[in-house]
């Protein structure tokens, strides 16, 4: 573990630098509060601070405050070095961001043991990010089939959308695709043989994707799907993804529970990349509820040059993004 010492007087510096070494830091050395502040920026800086409280120009209270308000990801601990001690400056040195002391001159007992409460507090930081990032990856995906939920993956399709809109080759294809059950068969089974047959489906799905495709569960029983693609590609593209949902039939010992459903096709310009994806599926429900009406399994419409979706501006986008 990296320590940044910062202090003018060379001794003090030295003494400072062979104690932190001998117990088995990498200690790195300035005298000013301002090159102290660059190292902290860059990345992979120290995660302990020893800081003199008395500097020219910048005192070690402004640099605790300077180093706070930068919102780093890992907060360094910070200990200040100081040969005063009144009560009143500790108060406004921990108010300042200090996280501890150490007088002068700093001997190796003291030090030892300031360094290993710094070292516990690091740690516990960087497991409660580690532990932040596994709940906040969790919370993106859907806990039954293990895909985009609905809240992350519109993130992902309004960015996907905002990519197609800075490029002109390929067109994009929304893809709204309504499972349905066999009746007879589905009150027959259980919710979590479903499940499985959900999580199975997905994993068919995602099969025939290419990564860089998005895979949304948005209800239980649909899914959407967002992939660039050529003009000739789209009805292929359907196509496939038909008759993956058929071939998803599973024999039980009291019956077959048999796979369908329903699958509306927008094809999207570059240029109406920028449109509200609340109102693309709103063009994509409206195909829908045509399709249960006429009996039919799919349908590829062109998203109209003369849409009524709301355009997104450029500021309105990052807005949105904001938000989420």
């Amino acid at each position: 573990m990296k320590v940044l010492i910062v202090d003018d007087s060379e001794i003090d510096t030295l003494l400072c630098q062979k104690i932190v070494e001998s117990l088995g830091y990498t200690p790195i050395a300035v005298s000013t509060a301002d090159e102290a502040f660059d190292i902290i920026e860059q990345a992979g800086s120290p995660d302990i601070i020893i800081a003199d409280w008395f500097m020219p120009n910048t005192t070690g209270i402004e640099l605790c405050q300077k180093v706070r308000d930068a919102d780093l990801l890992v907060e360094p601990f910070i200990l200040m070095m100081t040969s005063n001690n009144d009560r009143y400056a500790e108060a406004e040195a921990l108010n300042a961001g200090a996280d501890d002391f150490i007088s002068k001159p700093v001997n190796k007992i003291d030090m030892e043991a300031k360094l290993k409460l710094g070292r516990r507090l690091i740690r516990t930081q960087l497991e409660l990010l580690v532990a932040n990032q596994r709940l906040s990856e969790k919370l993106q995906f859907d806990d039954v089939t293990g895909i985009l939920n609905r809240q992350s993956g519109l993130r992902a399709i309004t960015a996907a959308l905002s990519r197609l809109s800075r490029q002109k080759k390929n067109q994009g294809l929304l893809v709204h695709c309504h499972i349905h059950f066999n009746l007879d068969s589905e009150n027959r089974f259980k919710h979590d043989f479903i499940d499985k047959v959900y999580f199975d489906l997905a994993r068919d799905l995602t099969q025939l994707l290419r990564q860089s495709d998005v895979m949304v569960r948005f209800r239980d029983d649909e899914f959407l799907f967002f992939m660039e693609s050529v003009a000739d590609s789209h009805h292929v593209l359907l196509n496939r993804l038909e008759k993956a949902i058929r071939k998803r039939a599973v024999n039980k010992h009291d019956g077959t529970l048999e796979l369908s459903a329903s699958i509306a096709g927008l094809v999207i310009q570059p240029e109406q990349g920028l449109i509200a994806v609340d109102e693309l599926l709103l063009q994509t429900e409206n195909v829908l509820n045509e399709l249960h009406n006429t009996g039919t399994e799919s349908r590829l419409v062109h998203l109209s040059h003369h849409s009524q979706g709301q355009i997104l501006s450029l500021a309105d986008y990052r807005r949105v993004q904001a938000k989420n």
